[in-house]
């Protein structure tokens, strides 16, 4: 990435509230730190991180949410260099025949035919800049359904080679209505399209070595006001300010930038017309974590279980494992569907596979991966939220404008203060 240094006019200093501290609210707050901002950082939960925690069992560290890096995460590498982080190789990926109980790689024949520059034609003429931060630029071109866009261009071998990953990572089924937006985003995220052949010395996939909760808890350290389990009850946005008014009471605040989804923080804020509109179009994945001890089951890998991510009719099975640990019967355990539906079901599942679930430590259910459907994309969804970025003294990163993977979620957040936040002195060199 060229680096291109710009000097940026001079700013008075501004008050800034952050609502979310996951890592895209960390990484906004970390930003206008750095350019001379005062900010406070307000997060519902008692710690940080947000879809990045990490938990400890018996000493070890298990990520309950996004943890696995790609050769495509410069900002994130740029950050765990920054901060002196660890990080080591991911375990192997292999997808897991339910009834075989056989484990193979994972196939790649898209990138071996036709097909591939088949797809880089198409992407250098319609999408062009799919890879940038952001999705606003590209929403337009892919708002057709996944499985309508690939056939229309013939290429439906790209979802048998990222197909199961995608389901299993939580991004949802590829018959679901899911818009080619989403599914091109993370095909391009995975390193495997194009991109530097390795990243802070790995040829592939990496983490963080303790869990990757760890960098957020080191971003967070670094910031001067991360305040947590505090409650936002309402945001009131006026000419002259923002207060934002909290179980802690208020805060006073020049502006606020809100790293929750905007459906999801609707209930608290004095939205307007637009607001609300966009509010109602917002989906979600109910995406569940459950992280238990089950004896029995392949080791040494993260199993992306084929027949389970195949069609949404297997709603509610496990779609993938992982096991870290070697030695530990502790995996992390990863379904879509209601709680109770994915509870009772994981015990089928880790019998089906020839095992036995022996405790389950904590359950996790997550709003995943908030995005737009297709006919809300072709008519400008993402393009009316970019619209509304600085009006009424707000601005909104996370998964929602950024896509739900923590470099993009990142990547957005950055470049928006570095858009609309002027250093307060001096020359800011830009990525």
């Amino acid at each position: 990435m060229t680096e291109q240094p710009f000097t940026a006019r001079e700013s008075s200093p501004r008050t800034v509230v952050v609502i979310g501290a996951g890592p895209s609210g960390l990484a906004a707050a970390r930003e206008l730190e750095r350019a001379g901002h005062r900010v406070t950082v307000l997060e519902e939960r008692d710690t940080v991180a947000g879809k990045c925690a990490s938990v400890d069992v018996d000493g070890r560290a298990y990520d309950l949410g996004g943890h696995i890096c790609t050769t495509r995460y410069e900002r994130i590498a740029e950050l765990l260099t920054e901060l002196d982080v660890e990080t080591e190789r991911t375990s192997r990926y292999r997808v897991l025949d339910v009834e075989g109980r056989a484990a193979t790689r994972q196939a790649m024949s898209f990138l071996r035919e036709e097909s591939f520059p088949r797809y880089r034609a198409l992407r250098e003429r319609e999408f062009p800049h799919i890879a940038e931060p952001g999705l606003a630029h590209s929403a337009r071109a892919l708002a057709a359904p996944v499985i309508q866009w690939l056939a229309e261009h013939d290429l439906r071998s790209m979802a048998d080679s990222f197909g199961t990953g995608y389901t299993a990572a939580g991004y949802g089924y590829l018959d679901d209505d899911v818009p080619a937006l989403y599914f091109v985003k993370y095909a391009e995220m995975t390193g495997l399209l194009a991109g530097p052949p390795e990243l802070l010395g790995h040829a592939g996939a990496f983490t963080v070595v303790g869990g990757f909760g760890a960098l957020w808890r080191r971003v967070s350290e670094e910031l001067k006001d991360v305040r947590c389990g505090v409650r936002v009850a309402s945001v009131e946005r006026r000419a002259e300010g923002v207060r934002v008014h909290t179980d802690a009471g208020p805060v006073e605040a020049d502006d606020v930038v809100l790293a929750v989804a905007l459906d999801r923080v609707l209930p608290a804020l004095d939205a307007g017309a637009e607001e609300r509109d966009l509010a109602a179009q917002v989906r979600a994945n109910a995406y569940h974590t459950t992280l238990a001890t089950a004896s029995g089951l392949p080791e040494d890998a993260f199993y992306f279980l084929g027949a389970h991510t195949a069609s949404r009719a297997s709603k509610g099975h496990c779609v993938s494992y992982h096991h870290r640990y070697p030695g530990s019967d502790v995996r992390t355990f990863y379904s879509y569907g209601r709680p109770e539906e994915v509870g009772a079901l994981l015990r089928e599942d880790v019998a089906g596979l020839g095992g036995r679930l022996e405790q389950v430590h904590l359950e996790r259910a997550w709003a995943f991966m908030p995005h737009f459907g297709s006919a809300d994309l072709a008519d400008g969804a993402l393009d009316r939220l970019e619209a509304l970025q600085g009006r009424d003294r707000t601005y909104y990163v996370g998964g929602l404008p950024a896509f739900e993977l923590i470099e993009c979620a990142v990547a957005h957040a950055q470049d928006l203060v570095r858009r609309h936040f002027p250093p307060t002195g001096g020359t800011l060199t830009l990525p």
